[in-house]
């Protein structure tokens, strides 16, 4: 069982990180330059660089916002570590993919001291947000996370006192 939780959760983080860093890469040589490519009316795919947290908020706080990333990754793989459901530990590891391909972007683009980098933000929904890959694993992690808690916390509770859930 453990064995099979570890492997679930290398291959979430190694396809999380490698489609993230993947589609950056592919934002990058495509979209430099101001290009857009127009998708849908209200979605377009546009290249910025988000020095700050979600949504441009806080920018100019790179360093910062990394620490805490580097906290919350190490918070996370305490949680992996002490996990005994594959399924849960699928999902923090879906979280911590996306964590760590945004923390690669601060680390790889710094140009000005440590965790400085801007992170490679491409998909833009005009009236809302401009996000990357990275930002859809933590986001859809963390609500799957939240599902999988709601779930699993009802399912204990109709059980007898004396079953535990498996």
């Amino acid at each position: 069982m453990r064995s099979r939780k570890w492997q679930a959760t290398a291959i979430v983080i190694a396809a999380a990180l490698a489609l993230d860093q993947l589609s950056k890469e592919w934002a990058i040589n495509r979209l430099s330059g101001g290009r857009i490519i127009e998708i849908l009316p209200t979605l377009e795919l546009d290249l910025t660089y988000n020095s700050g947290f979600s949504f441009g908020t806080g920018a100019g706080h790179g360093p910062l916002v990394g620490t805490l990333v580097i906290v919350l990754c190490g918070f996370i793989c305490w949680r992996l570590w002490i996990e005994t459901l594959t399924a849960r530990a699928a999902i923090l590891a879906a979280i911590l993919g996306g964590a760590l391909g945004n923390l690669t972007d601060r680390v790889l683009r710094a140009d000005n001291g440590p965790l400085s980098g801007g992170v490679v933000d491409f998909i833009d929904v005009t009236w809302y947000a401009v996000f990357n890959v990275a930002d859809m694993f933590v986001v859809c992690g963390c609500i799957v996370l939240v599902l999988h808690e709601i779930r699993h916390r009802s399912d204990a509770a109709e059980l007898p006192l004396s079953e535990e859930p498996s």
